[in-house]
């Protein structure tokens, strides 16, 4: 998908003082993932609430579930991911086009 991109502070990226347009997947599930619930207007379930999780000392069963869970309720499928630690993984998805 292509959309505004964002920048490593998560604000708008401007090249030549016009918005930076590219393919959006990697930071909408990066969006999705470090979101609450209730973040999104649009969408109010939406947000694995990753960091609340990794505080609260979740299992890597419950991360695994919770991120496949968020990820598809955004239209998101071939869910593939690797969790190394707590600030080294892999996610890996595509979105449903219809």
């Amino acid at each position: 998908m292509t959309d505004i991109l964002l920048n490593n502070d998560n604000d708008l990226s401007i090249v030549n003082g016009d918005f930076q347009i590219g393919e959006s997947e990697r930071q909408e599930i990066e969006s999705i993932l470090i979101s609450f619930k209730g973040e999104f207007k649009n969408s109010p379930l939406l947000g694995a609430e990753i960091p609340r999780m990794l505080k609260a000392r979740n299992t890597r069963q419950g991360i695994t579930r919770e991120i496949n869970e968020q990820l598809k309720y955004d239209g998101f499928h071939n869910i593939n991911f690797k969790i190394e630690d707590a600030e080294n993984f892999t996610i890996n998805a595509q979105r449903n086009v219809t």
